[in-house]
């Protein structure tokens, strides 16, 4: 039963890190920033259009 301390506290970094993805996931849907868009990019230094707009440098 030693197993259990550590099983808890992984499934719950488990779940967090899933609920975090879920976020990105319905912020892409919903066209407002997220950190999907930008990977691997360097994304938007300058930009305001909150991820509704194409960036200058991106055209």
């Amino acid at each position: 039963m030693d197993y259990i301390q550590y099983i808890i506290p992984v499934l719950a970094l488990s779940a967090l890190c899933a609920g975090w993805v879920v976020v990105q996931m319905i912020a892409r849907k919903m066209k407002t920033k997220n950190h999907f868009d930008h990977l691997g990019t360097g994304g938007c230094t300058n930009c305001t259009c909150g991820g509704v707009e194409v960036c200058e440098n991106e055209k």
